[in-house]
């Protein structure tokens, strides 16, 4: 069992170093003509016209002069009146529990201080909270509604995950919570694919950019950014003979320092790029469209969290359930194949071990899911829980958040690689993203 002895023991550490690292005291033993003292809020810069929320449940991550991790809080209802320090430059940084992720439900907002602590000194420290990303929604007039059987719309910004919404995701004004990356981005495109009534094809794509605003945005970012609203309104546009055309669509902004509704003219530019089939089912942001093995791919839906970022301590911390893989086969499930690929050459070393121990769990070439009770043996020895699908299930959830503990211990970036097969060999595959930063 020596594999098990590993990562046991690996995931034991880690537990112990993030209650260390939480109970760490501040002076360390350095006489207090050495020290000074912190006083810390916390507050939201939050847009008049965004979801706000309240700090209270932020937690808060002191670093110190060298860059390493002095004292963190969960929430800042935890943090002490008054903190004592060692002198010298720190970094406070407070934001909402988890990590961002490409695609959000709700807003998510980070502030960071750099402070100097001086000797006999009590510093104020306000840490300014900034929302990070954007909320993104969809309108449809009526007309549009009563034309259209079906529709895509993906909204691209350069990065490698493309925001899709779908007709069958049966919400009349879709809208999420998008992260543009940490300096935002120039330019989005607006790619959109229809089935009328009548079975006609309509497709259009799209282009905007701040400078097509139609006043000034008062020298906000040229990007787009964390804490803008953009509304994208979606209506239906007919000759003079009352036949349709094609597809209208109208950019509204509410940039985040203005709070002002502002429109932005979009631009039709040519194109062969196609969002995904209306027809196809939804994959959701983050997801990577699998090809199909069989004629009737549609009877396959792979839902797929989107990629994560831990440090160390986040892995222990985060909720495993954010890396549920979530699949529905109308046929019955046939196989559920899983595969690790990674750069952290530790992991691929130690996943080798896997099938000598447990038969069936090779996590290098593929391990079988369906049916595999030495997986369950596997994780459960390590006091994971996972259930295991049968032959012919229609639905089931792989548990890949059940892995992030161990993950914890070995930087690197960890693909999970999902192939989905139903009893009609019709085959869907996604890619899981973890990345364990140093």
């Amino acid at each position: 069992m020596k594999l098990n002895s590993i990562f046991l023991a690996g995931f034991l550490s880690l537990t112990s170093l993030a209650s260390c690292v939480s109970e760490m005291p501040f002076e360390g033993g350095v006489e207090k003509e050495n020290q000074g003292q912190m006083e810390l809020n916390v507050s939201l810069l939050a847009p008049e016209t965004r979801a706000v929320t309240t700090v209270n449940n932020f937690p808060v991550i002191i670093y110190g002069p060298d860059g390493n991790l002095v004292q963190s809080y969960s929430k800042v209802s935890d943090v002490p009146s008054k903190m004592t320090l060692n002198v010298g430059n720190y970094k406070v940084e407070s934001h909402t529990p988890g990590d961002i992720e490409k695609k959000m439900t709700s807003p998510y907002y980070k502030g960071v201080k750099d402070v100097e602590i001086v000797k006999g000194i009590t510093t104020q420290v306000d840490v300014l909270c900034k929302m990070l990303n954007s909320i993104i929604s969809l309108e449809f007039d009526p007309e549009f509604l009563e034309t259209f059987s079906s529709w895509s719309v993906s909204i691209d910004d350069g990065s490698t995950t493309a925001l899709t919404f779908l007709s069958t995701d049966n919400d009349a004004n879709p809208t999420v919570y998008w992260y543009f990356g940490e300096d935002g981005v120039r330019k989005l495109t607006v790619n959109f694919r229809g089935v009328t009534k009548d079975g006609s094809s309509v497709a259009a794509n799209n282009e905007l950019t701040k400078e097509q605003a139609d006043q000034s945005y008062n020298d906000d970012r040229d990007n787009f950014c964390g804490g803008d609203a953009l509304t994208l309104k979606f209506s239906t546009t007919e000759a003079t003979d009352g036949k349709l055309v094609g597809i209208a669509l109208n950019a509204d902004v509410t940039f985040t320092e203005t709070n002002k509704d502002i429109t932005v003219n979009v631009v039709d530019v040519p194109g062969n790029f196609e969002p995904e089939d209306p027809d196809s089912g939804s994959q959701g942001g983050g997801n990577t469209p699998g090809a199909g093995g069989g004629e009737d791919d549609n009877s396959i839906v792979l839902t797929l969290p989107a990629p994560v970022s831990f440090d160390m301590l986040g892995a222990i911390a985060a909720d495993p359930t954010t890396g549920d893989v979530k699949m529905e086969a109308t046929n019955g499930l046939k196989s559920v194949l899983v595969k690790v690929e990674s750069d952290s050459d530790d992991l691929m070393e130690q996943l080798a071990e896997f099938p000598d121990i447990y038969p069936g769990v090779d996590l290098v070439n593929g391990c079988e899911v369906v049916g595999n009770q030495n997986l369950v043996e596997f994780l459960g020895s390590l006091n994971k829980i996972i259930t295991v699908p049968s032959e012919g299930d229609k639905e089931y959830v792989f548990p890949v958040g059940q892995f992030y503990s161990f993950l914890g211990i070995l930087p690197g970036h960890h693909n999970f690689i999902m192939t989905v097969t139903d009893m009609n060999g019709n085959t869907k595959s996604g890619t899981i993203k973890i990345t364990i930063l140093e």
